[in-house]
């Protein structure tokens, strides 16, 4: 089983100073922050391509680096695959000669060529060059690149950031097929909570240069935005719809013991959905005679006031986001522990495939 130790110390002549530790398995960790809280640093040390000035880094039994004992692995030789937000394409090659610069440096694992372009659905791109692509196209061929390299781990430096929403929700579905096709262990950064949620299962949280969190994501993340309090913070939630099928003319599936209704055909048994918390209102009880349709059964876990909204935590097997207003959670009394029900419109909602 892959495993990355990391625990360094790096400062920067402008006053950043980097100490952070943590540990990563072999799922999808994220590095979770604001900008600036050192994510991209962490994914630099870790591919050498910026040396620690104290620490140590281990992947998979093997030492990356090792100050004490002075010992720094070349770039070339350690095990990582890495996928740039601005993708570093060589612009002379085309698609088939990046992929294959890929191969020829894998270290370990094997992975084809032709499987990865079927996945990535890239196989009629193989004989362009990487400037007549669009952005999103560039982004697959960096991925499968990376890929065939057979890395050990996956590193991911804000892979979606400059996409827009339409894109960047497609470049999330063939994320999602290739970590599920090979399993590869992957460090993803990003300042995105709802990418997050979506991708990975363990998240650490970074704030200036320091771990303040880290755990499983329905835990650690939402800790995190609980406890700083963050105004800029636009929660986004996503749930996990099983036993999805076809009734009298419309779609459902269920939310633990709870049933869904669902905006469109889905052919598989399982989806996810993903809608805004300001989709999402609150009562006391089940209303009758309107025409909102999904009606979740939760408890508040938690209530997080801003100056005009109250981020409400609400736990319905699975945990979402409600907001409403400080004078509707003043008129209903709203308390952590409290039983409401969560009303959700079906045209709120988005399937991911």
């Amino acid at each position: 089983m892959s495993r990355l130790h990391f625990h360094c110390r790096h400062a920067y002549p402008d006053g950043f100073h980097l100490d952070a530790a943590f540990e990563a398995d072999d799922s999808v960790t994220a590095l979770f922050g604001p900008s600036g809280s050192g994510k991209s640093t962490i994914l630099a040390l870790i591919a050498g391509i910026l040396r620690p000035q104290e620490g140590r880094i281990v992947l998979s039994g093997e030492t990356l680096f090792d100050s004490s004992a002075g010992r720094c692995l070349p770039p070339e030789r350690r095990r990582v695959g890495f996928v740039f937000q601005d993708h570093l394409l060589f612009p002379h090659l085309t698609v088939r000669q990046n992929l294959n610069f890929g191969q020829q440096r894998r270290p370990s694992r094997s992975i084809d060529l032709n499987r990865v372009a079927e996945v990535l659905e890239i196989g009629d791109l193989l004989e362009r060059r990487p400037a007549t692509l669009s952005g999103g196209q560039r982004q697959r061929v960096s991925l499968g690149r990376a890929l065939l390299r057979g890395p050990e781990l996956l590193l991911m430096d804000e892979p979606l950031a400059a996409l827009d929403v339409g894109l960047k929700d497609r470049i999330l579905t063939y994320l999602e097929r290739a970590l599920a096709e090979w399993h590869i262990p992957t460090l993803l950064v990003s300042h995105d909570q709802a990418d997050v949620r979506r991708l990975a299962d363990q998240v650490v949280v970074l704030e200036a240069g320091r771990v303040i969190d880290a755990g499983p994501v329905a835990v650690a993340l939402d800790r995190a935005v609980l406890t700083h309090r963050d105004p800029a913070f636009v929660p986004s939630n996503l749930l996990r719809v099983r036993e999805v099928r076809q009734t009298a003319g419309h779609w459902q599936g269920r939310v633990g013991e709870q049933v869904l209704h669902l905006p469109a055909a889905h052919t598989g048994p399982e989806v996810r959905v993903r809608f805004l918390a300001r989709d999402v209102a609150l009562a006391r009880a089940v209303v009758e005679g309107v025409s909102v349709r999904n009606q979740l059964r939760g408890r508040i876990r938690e209530l997080v006031p801003f100056a005009e909204r109250v981020l409400v935590a609400v736990d319905v097997g699975q945990f979402l986001w409600a907001e409403v207003t400080t004078e509707a959670v003043r008129e209903m009394a709203l308390q952590p522990g409290d039983a409401v029900v969560c009303l959700l419109k079906t045209t709120a909602m988005q399937l991911l495939d």
